[in-house]
């Protein structure tokens, strides 16, 4: 049970480390421009990519599937993780019981059936309604593409577009 913290420590090692080069890429390009300005020369505008409606179409089907897909998952993993005990060991748990309390075999095998209904091992198949998360997210996205009113207006030149970022 030592690969729960490992795969904990993995993920935050991944995050942590796309965090500082990303870090490192923005300090980079600062640099690269001050530089740039201490000489005098013409710093290069970074435009930025056109924005369409369209990422919310995207935003929302990557959203969605991925939902129904973690749901689907831990539903068809959950039965996997119960373990039934065979009646071999039930019945050796029986006869241990039985000599330790000093009973009848037969109400220490009651006593171990009753416990092995109560005892619940395994992931319950519940634990598949955390995708219903990810796809609610996902539909908010759907929902406000297919609401939204500017995704039917006409798209901008790029002359007009240079125009609205000078403004």
């Amino acid at each position: 049970m030592m690969i729960e913290p490992l795969l904990i420590l993995l993920a935050l090692a991944a995050i942590l480390s796309s965090l500082y080069f990303r870090h490192r890429g923005q300090q980079m390009l600062h640099v690269e421009r001050m530089a740039a300005m201490e000489k005098g020369v013409k710093i290069p505008l970074q435009t930025p990519t056109p924005w369409s409606p369209r990422v919310y179409l995207l935003r929302g089907l990557m959203w969605t599937l991925g939902g129904a897909a973690l749901a689907v998952f831990l539903f068809a993993i959950a039965p996997a993780t119960h373990h039934r005990e065979s009646a071999q060991l039930a019945l050796e748990q029986a006869k241990d019981l039985s000599e330790r309390l000093i009973m009848p075999l037969d109400e220490a095998r009651k006593v171990i059936d009753t416990d092995r209904l109560t005892r619940d091992e395994g992931l319950p198949s519940s634990i598949a309604l955390l995708g219903l998360i990810p796809m609610g997210i996902g539909l908010a996205y759907l929902i406000f593409y297919f609401t939204d009113k500017s995704r039917n207006q006409p798209r901008l030149t790029e002359s007009e577009q240079e125009f609205t970022l000078r403004t």
